[in-house]
């Protein structure tokens, strides 16, 4: 069984983000350029759009305590079968975060179909609270009805018996 050395760790971790570097530089040179071809940008106009990506890019890199000058040495030494290595690993990673994406998409999907679900289901049992409530309603407006009725047949009596004597 071989050995774990925590230096291959490190080492891993940081041909990975000197690959991240080079792709980045080369996919944003590669949009430049393909703009470029369709005519949306001039020559002149990718030129300085590279230099505005480049310039931020070295920006946001010196925030995180990364010296460009530094990583694009060790890449410009590196061999192409370590660079086409940190590429593969980078796509793996790419994959792996993008199936995590697409899962978390689905969860959150399904929650929603849940959730909605759940809402229908307060709507029709709030629409049948309301029914049996109007019905109950019904039932005591009749009764009070019946009772006014009967005082005033009571009452019509009442006058009647008044009147005769």
């Amino acid at each position: 069984m071989a050995e774990y050395k925590f230096g291959d760790g490190i080492k891993k971790f940081f041909l990975a983000g000197v690959g991240a570097v080079a792709i980045t530089a080369e996919k944003g040179q590669e949009i430049i350029g393909e703009l470029v071809k369709k005519g949306e940008l001039t020559v002149e106009q990718g030129k300085e759009l590279n230099k505005d990506l480049q310039k931020s890019f070295k920006e946001s890199m010196n925030e995180r305590g990364v010296d460009i000058d530094e990583l694009s040495q060790k890449i410009s030494k590196m061999s192409t079968d370590e660079l086409t290595k940190i590429k593969e690993q980078i796509a793996a990673a790419q994959e792996m975060i993008s199936e995590r994406l697409k899962k978390v998409e689905d969860d959150v999907v399904d929650a929603a179909d849940v959730a909605e679900e759940a809402a229908e289901d307060a709507a029709e049992a709030a629409e049948e609270k309301v029914e049996e409530a109007k019905e109950a309603d019904a039932e005591v407006a009749e009764e009070a009805c019946d009772k006014a009725e009967e005082k005033i047949e009571e009452v019509k009596e009442a006058v009647k018996e008044a009147a005769e004597e």
